[in-house]
């Protein structure tokens, strides 16, 4: 078997354009998880919907890997876009660092933010150890925020490069969106990307992960997310990346 780039989403809908494009598909399966292998401008790749939430995209990604080892791992979907860090709708961001919101000691106030660190590290990587921050490659993302944004020059799309946040419970007010900003400067909110990060660093695989804005994270009014625009771009930067050999 050839190298293969992994490109894992949480939910269909975010796969949905590459899987209609991809050459020569076929169903393959792993850890009970239902994969589409085929070729996406001339690059191997598997095609895997995880699930919803770190759990889901831990069991799936560690499956695909011992089934065969990828050459690299890109995660790619929609999220919430901090309004605190000039995210608008339909933006594009590549995350340089996954923070977990959630691992760490419950401060004294359950109400501050952030999470006090923990007094031992759950993992040790290439000489550093991991508390609830995972570093991303520096010279992939930024080759990937520069290919994408030249396709996207003009469009009045920005392409940030900058910390991404993963949480268990959706941010759902405006004070708590300020807290989170306050405390790690991060410039978008998902549920997946620490978990995918992790699994990476422990395999010592190449990550990758993008990302538009469906909404704005703060107080949740359903009516103003454009899931579907996030969806289109965050496939499109896919598209974007591979024709600009990046992978």
């Amino acid at each position: 078997m050839s190298p293969y780039l992994l490109i894992v989403t949480a939910v269909k809908e975010e796969a949905a354009l590459l899987a209609a494009t991809i050459e020569s598909p076929r169903s393959v399966r792993a850890g009970q998880r239902e994969m589409t292998a085929g070729v996406l401008v001339d690059t191997p790749v598997n095609l895997l919907v995880a699930g919803p939430g770190q759990v889901n995209t831990v069991q799936a990604l560690t499956s695909a890997i011992e089934w065969q080892r990828p050459a690299a791992i890109l995660q790619v979907g929609c999220a919430g876009g901090f309004k605190q860090a000039g995210i608008n709708i339909g933006d594009i961001a590549i995350a340089s660092e996954e923070i977990d919101a959630h691992l760490g000691l419950e401060p004294e106030r359950p109400t501050e933010i952030p999470v006090d660190p923990l007094p031992f590290s759950i993992g040790c990587y290439g000489g550093f150890e991991i508390k609830n921050r995972y570093a991303i490659g520096v010279e992939l993302t930024r080759k990937a925020q520069s290919v994408i944004s030249r396709k996207m020059a003009g469009m009045n799309i920005t392409v940030n490069l900058g910390p991404f946040l993963t949480v268990s419970t959706i941010t759902a007010s405006d004070r708590r969106a300020e807290q989170y900003f306050d405390a790690y400067q991060v410039c978008m909110e998902s549920m997946e990307g620490a978990g995918a990060a992790h699994v990476a660093l422990h395999y010592g695989i190449p990550f990758l992960e993008i990302r538009a804005a469906a909404n704005v994270v703060g107080k949740r009014e359903r009516n103003h997310w454009n899931l579907p625009l996030a969806w289109e771009r965050s496939q499109a930067a896919v598209m974007t990346l591979l024709k600009g050999g990046i992978f």
